[in-house]
C-alpha cells in the first residue's frame, strides 16, 4: 500500500448501543425514503437541476456533481436538506449494472476497503468503526456500517500554502 495506508484503525474499539443502532437504522431508512421522493420529483420535473439551489462542482464522463448552495439550504419552500450537513447531488448515467456499482460502494471490513482503495485511489486512510448491519448472501447490498475515511486530495496543501502566501 502507498504511504502505509490502512495499517491500523486509529480509533479505540467502538460499540454502539442497541438503542443507538436502531436510531441509526431509522435515520438511514428515513434518508433513503427522502432521497427516493427527491428522485421521483426530479424525474417527474423533466430531470432539471435547480441551479439556484445547486452549484456544479465537478463533471466527469456522464456524471455531474453539484453542491447545495449554503443560502438555499435555509430558504423557505425548498426541500429539507441535511440539517447543516453539506449536501451533494450527483446526476447522470453510470454504465454497467447496479450490482457492480453497489459492490464498489459497500465495504464491510478493513481488508475489503484496502482492496477497493487500491483500485480507486482516492482514500489515504480508512477504518470500519462499527458494522451495525452486515451484508448477507441473501441481501448483499443491505448494510449499515459506521466508517471513518480520509480522502486523498492531491495538491490540497499546495493550494492552501498558495492562498496563505497571497494574503
Amino acid at each position: 500500500m502507498v504511504k502505509g495506508r490502512f495499517i491500523m484503525n486509529p480509533f479505540p474499539e467502538m460499540q454502539i448501543s442497541p438503542n443507538d443502532q436502531l436510531q441509526l437504522q431509522d435515520l438511514a431508512n428515513s434518508i433513503i425514503m427522502t432521497n427516493l421522493d427527491n428522485y421521483n420529483t426530479f424525474v417527474t420535473g423533466k430531470r432539471k437541476v435547480d441551479t439556484r439551489r445547486w452549484k456544479k462542482i465537478k463533471e466527469r464522463e456522464k456524471l455531474v456533481v453539484y453542491a447545495e448552495r449554503p443560502e438555499s439550504a435555509h430558504t423557505a419552500g425548498s426541500e429539507p436538506s441535511g440539517s447543516g450537513i453539506p449536501m451533494i447531488l450527483c446526476v447522470g448515467v453510470i454504465d454497467g449494472k447496479l450490482e457492480d456499482t453497489m459492490y464498489g460502494v459497500i465495504s464491510e471490513d478493513l481488508e475489503t476497503m484496502r482492496i477497493k482503495a487500491s483500485y480507486v485511489g482516492d482514500l489515504s486512510g480508512a477504518a470500519v468503526l462499527d458494522p451495525i448491519v452486515l451484508p448477507t448472501l441473501e441481501d448483499p447490498f443491505q448494510s449499515l456500517i459506521v466508517k471513518w475515511m480520509e480522502l486523498d486530495i492531491p495538491f490540497a496543501s499546495t493550494s492552501l500554502v498558495t492562498a496563505t502566501m497571497c494574503t
